[in-house]
């Protein structure tokens, strides 16, 4: 048999540090490579569009100084029209000049018949002499011409602009230099040189022999005027920016480099303690010691993924103190369910029986042929018949509304009601039942509460039964209701036995009585109170009892008197 040669395989911690080393080693080496490149083309991008604004900052620059003088001179043309003395039109002339300060000259002149090219175009750029002349026509054939200073020019046209080392020449379009700053000779030359011949008015391009690769330099022609602005991006600025970006290129990389790696060593120590704790769980597990647990040394730099594997691994031994936790509190559900099933069919049995018995027996007895039953017997009959039908349908609708309840499902409508109409219907509903006196304070009382009218019949029947059945006997039920800061509180009292704290909260869990379940002193389904707080919470409502020592029982049920 041949013999397989053992593979060695690399631990996780080798593996990682390979990985770090190609990671850092050779995204180094084409960062190197790349990084002169881009430092240039991030530095053309930025040096062009400095040079562009400079170049537009210097076009509105000269826009708006000759916008103004020609609005100046537009101005002391229209006051001349009105100065018929020379002699007054002279001296105006000279106080004009002397307070504005912006012509080198100013003066009055008459031309007949062709009129030169600077009266037909204002602001007039002389290509030659490089005057700018703005003029305005006074009357037929006379004429105000004004010559700006170059000074003023000079200054107004470099406004805003605090260059030092950027090099921006203005030309007529015969190439005549009208200012400059930072103006050197040897460039000047250079550029006009490159000057393009056709250019769009208010377009600009990238002139030079280098164009835009690294040094851009800006050429714009303004719109309307027979100007050029060049803005020249020289070497030197150039080679400054390109080695203080690349200096700071450099500086970052290093900085990055060392974090890297002594991020890389912290990861491989924990990285290599936390795996060793792996192993020793796994091996305590293999043995049979299913308390241990896996600790390990948590921080930013121990992986996720170990983390999950040991918290996995630790629920995992847990799993099985827990179970038999689970298991008993699962018991205790299915108990709890079994007591509602058997509740519900003690309460079906009990309560049920007899409604339906007396159904049955007036019925039987109606149907009898061998006895005669006179009127008043006939109908007392079909009253009965008709308590027992109504309460049974009571208990039904009890029934039914649970699963709602329990489930959030209650379709509630809820309106502006009369609390006085409702009490009446409600009163009436029980008062063939029980022979117990109500009083009702809040018949002559405009009380409306916002409700659903249906539900709060039924609260209110099984308040009223409720007081009826577990009442002292001979004793009235008092109903009366108090609005306060837009809620209706509906006050039910009677006398009854004193019922402690912890008694009176459990009476709105299902199936609760006062009464032994085994006895059944009084009716009912123990189910009245339940629905009562779920119907009222539905509406937005709330429910409170208190029993006092000298035998007087209070219900309160609060409602919104408004829309809410």
């Amino acid at each position: 048999m041949k013999k397989h040669s053992k593979i060695y395989r690399l631990k996780i911690v080798e593996q990682v540090i390979i990985v770090a080393l190609f990671s850092l080693i050779i995204p180094l080496i084409i960062t190197g490579i790349i990084v002169n490149n881009i430092n240039r083309q991030a530095l053309s991008r930025e040096l062009s569009k400095t040079a562009q604004m400079l170049a537009q900052t210097v076009d509105n620059n000269i826009y708006n100084m000759f916008k103004a003088d020609d609005v100046k001179i537009n101005e002391i043309g229209t006051a001349l029209k009105y100065i018929s003395s020379p002699s007054a039109k002279k001296l105006y002339l000279e106080e004009c000049n002397k307070k504005l300060n912006i012509f080198s000259s100013l003066k009055i002149e008459h031309f007949y018949g062709e009129l030169p090219e600077f009266l037909k175009v204002t602001p007039y750029l002389d290509s030659e002499k490089g005057d700018v002349v703005v003029s305005s026509e006074i009357n037929k054939n006379e004429y105000i011409v004004g010559v700006i200073k170059p000074e003023l020019i000079q200054k107004q046209m470099f406004k805003n602009i605090n260059e030092k080392v950027r090099q921006i020449y203005v030309l007529s379009s015969s190439g005549r230099l009208l200012s400059s700053l930072n103006y050197k000779e040897k460039d000047f030359n250079y550029l006009s040189k490159h000057i393009p011949s056709k250019i769009q008015d208010g377009a600009w391009t990238y002139i030079g022999e280098k164009g835009t690769q690294y040094q851009p330099i800006v050429y714009k022609k303004m719109a309307d005027m027979d100007i050029g602005i060049i803005v020249n991006t020289t070497k030197e600025i150039t080679e400054k920016v390109v080695y203080k970006s690349a200096w700071r290129i450099f500086t970052a990389m290093l900085v990055s480099t060392i974090v890297s790696i002594l991020f890389i060593i912290l990861y491989t120590y924990y990285l290599y303690i936390n795996i060793r704790q792996l192993f020793k769980g796994i091996i305590a597990l293999s043995k049979g010691n299913y308390s241990r647990q896996i600790r390990l040394l948590k921080n930013v730099f121990t992986p996720f993924e170990l983390v999950f594997l040991a918290n996995e691994f630790n629920k995992a031994a847990d799993e099985i103190n827990s179970s038999y936790s689970r298991l008993e509190k699962q018991n205790k559900e299915l108990e709890i369910l079994d007591n509602f099933r058997s509740n519900l069919i003690d309460t079906v049995s009990h309560e049920f029986r007899t409604p339906l018995t007396g159904i049955m027996g007036y019925t039987s007895r109606l149907m009898r042929k061998d006895i005669v039953i006179d009127e008043e017997t006939l109908n007392k009959s079909l009253r009965v018949i008709k308590q027992q039908c109504s309460r049974l349908s009571r208990m039904v609708e009890d029934l039914l509304v649970i699963p709602d309840i329990e489930g959030a499902r209650l379709n509630i409508s809820p309106e502006l009601i009369s609390l006085s109409e409702v009490l009446e219907t409600s009163i009436l509903s029980v008062k063939n039942i029980e022979t117990r006196e109500i009083i009702n304070k809040t018949e002559n009382k405009e009380i409306f509460v916002y409700a659903d009218k249906d539900r709060f019949e039924q609260i209110l029947i099984n308040l009223i039964e409720n007081a009826n059945k577990y009442g002292t006997e001979g004793t009235p039920l008092e109903i009366d209701a108090v609005t306060v800061k837009g809620k209706t509180t509906v006050i039910l009292k009677n006398n009854a036995e004193y019922i402690d704290k912890k008694t009176l909260n459990k009476l709105f869990e299902k199936f609760v009585r006062i009464d032994d379940k085994t006895t059944r002193t009084t009716r009912g389904t123990g189910l009245g109170l339940f629905i009562v707080k779920g119907l009222l919470k539905a509406m937005g409502g709330s429910i409170y009892l208190k029993s006092t020592e000298n035998n007087e029982f209070y219900t309160y049920v609060v409602l919104p008197s408004k829309e809410i």
